[in-house]
């Protein structure tokens, strides 16, 4: 008896939940997380020998901010190219030249491991919005994002945040030292190479709070800077 009733009584909660629950806060956070997603890009930067050959490359995430403006990590730039290929994991296909790429027309950098790019030849249909007040996500707060682990494209995680801390001592003999300042936020997220450049979300109301910069403990824990673009260099990367 005593099992019944508390049935009816579990049952009835649930339906007054559900009763009182707006369903506009779900369909707006699914048209939200859908839009974000479709702002998502993958990006790969090759520097070539005078002969066409490969010498080294970089693929990573990026999310448009404006119809030919890319957001993305300062770490991901390789600054003896002008040429950025989007959306392609084909590395053979690229390493051959088969896979158009995109004119760098300007880099534009906040110093703390973030890099706008605007790119020529290319219109994005759907873009996030990125100001010049970016809030950092706070202890405890739940994020998300889509990146490209190991060339993966289109993976989403979930994580939260745990807290931040100053950045280490850059290492001098570090070849590729992230151009930062800033305190870090860590967060429990599984992150490995080809994340970098993600843009993170908070779960609570979808605004932009980082990108992606370090996989930390194997992956396991993710790092990243504040965001702290001026409003002049955003509108200028984004002309």
């Amino acid at each position: 008896m005593v099992a019944t009733l508390l049935k009816k009584f579990v049952s009835i909660a649930v339906l007054v939940v559900m009763s009182v629950a707006p369903a506009f806060a779900f369909h707006g956070e699914v048209k939200l997380k859908a839009r974000q997603h479709n702002a998502m890009h993958v990006i790969v930067m090759v520097s070539r020998d005078a002969d066409g050959v490969v010498l080294r490359g970089a693929l990573c995430t990026a999310y448009a901010v404006g119809p030919h403006t890319l957001l993305t990590a300062e770490h991901c730039n390789l600054p003896d190219t002008n040429a950025v290929y989007l959306d392609s994991v084909d590395h053979d296909a690229i390493k051959q030249g088969r896979v158009t790429s995109h004119t760098i027309i300007s880099r534009t950098f906040d110093h703390q491991d973030h890099m706008l790019l605007d790119v020529s030849a290319v219109i994005f249909g759907e873009t996030i919005e990125l100001g010049a007040h970016v809030r950092t996500a706070k202890q405890g707060e739940k994020i998300y994002f889509w990146g490209t682990p190991d060339g993966i494209p289109n993976m989403y995680r979930e994580g939260y945040v745990m807290g931040a801390e100053p950045p280490s001592t850059p290492d001098p003999e570090d070849k590729e030292p992230i151009d930062a300042t800033a305190y870090l936020t860590i967060a429990a997220c599984p992150t490995i190479s080809g994340d970098s450049g993600s843009a993170v979300f908070a779960e609570k109301d979808g605004q932009l709070v980082g990108v992606v910069t370090y996989g930390v403990a194997d992956g396991m824990i993710m790092g990243m800077f504040p965001i702290q673009f001026t409003q002049a260099q955003i509108e200028a990367a984004k002309n």
